[in-house]
């Protein structure tokens, strides 16, 4: 059952989608494709977003101004529209997270939208893409964005690993651990029992516990963040939000409320 504060949180959301389709309406049209899930703040203190929902700590919400809430549903969409998720390659995550926040944020103040606090600017990225602002960024840069880019996986030297990663003696144990045979012969060798893929014991009920977790239908705060996306998801995902972001420009030019900031930055992506 949702707390009193998570139904307010819920309504304030939808007081602010609805101001967005009225004032800028291309940006609302891209934030109604997200759906709303109310997540546990100990992964999500803030917003986040998976390129297919919009995730939220519901007492972050109720702090913010109305105003300031339309601008981080803008933001997470954004994120999604501009196939943030899909545009990473080999770059380091930290630094590309950063990179696609400089690049959005002042699109958003460029719109009229009101920033909360602590939102990264800096004026000397404006109108550059997250591509170009990724190579100025410094390798040690600590900032961190206000949200939470849930859509893909951690880089191995953020998990410290890298550096072993790297080690072609290390490259050839990992390929000789990974090896089948050798894995059963250790293990008969030591004793160790190999859980049945087709057991429905233990691990089934892990799996229940996982499925649960990520099950947006629970009551209260999701506990879990979503696992990132699979190659094939992010495929889906691009082209359809592609079509997203052309429809909500063609909607709202005809509607006379698509800023030539807006349109210059749509047609180049």
């Amino acid at each position: 059952m949702l707390e009193a504060h998570d139904w307010r949180a819920e309504d304030k959301i939808a007081a602010a989608r609805t101001r967005l389709i009225l004032d800028k309406p291309f940006l609302g049209a891209l934030v109604l494709r997200l759906e709303l899930q109310n997540a546990d703040p100990a992964w999500c203190p803030t917003t986040g977003t998976d390129a297919k929902k919009f995730f939220y700590h519901a007492e972050y919400i109720e702090s913010l101004k109305a105003s300031e809430l339309q601008f981080v549903l803008a933001h997470e969409a954004l994120h999604c529209a501009l196939s943030h998720f899909a545009r990473r390659q080999h770059r380091v995550k930290h630094r590309w997270d950063l990179a696609c926040d400089y690049a959005i944020n002042p699109i958003l103040l460029d719109e009229g939208l009101t920033p909360p606090p602590g939102v990264m600017v800096m004026e000397e990225y404006r109108e550059m893409h997250a591509e170009e602002i990724y190579p100025l960024l410094k390798d040690n840069d600590l900032s961190e964005t206000m949200d939470q880019h849930l859509y893909d996986k951690p880089d191995n030297k953020e998990q410290g690993g890298q550096e072993r990663q790297d080690d072609p003696l290390n490259q050839q144990n990992n390929k000789q651990d990974k090896d089948p045979q050798k894995q059963q012969a250790d293990q008969q060798q030591s004793g160790e029992h190999q859980p049945d893929p087709n057991d429905s014991g233990q691990s089934a009920g892990a799996e229940t516990d996982q499925q649960r977790d990520h099950n947006p239908d629970q009551d209260g705060p999701l506990k879990a963040p979503p696992p990132a996306l699979t190659p094939s998801e992010i495929e889906d995902l691009r082209e359809k939000w592609q079509q997203r972001l052309t429809g909500a420009a063609q909607q709202a030019k005809q509607a006379g409320k698509l800023s030539a900031a807006l349109a210059r930055f749509v047609d180049t992506e």
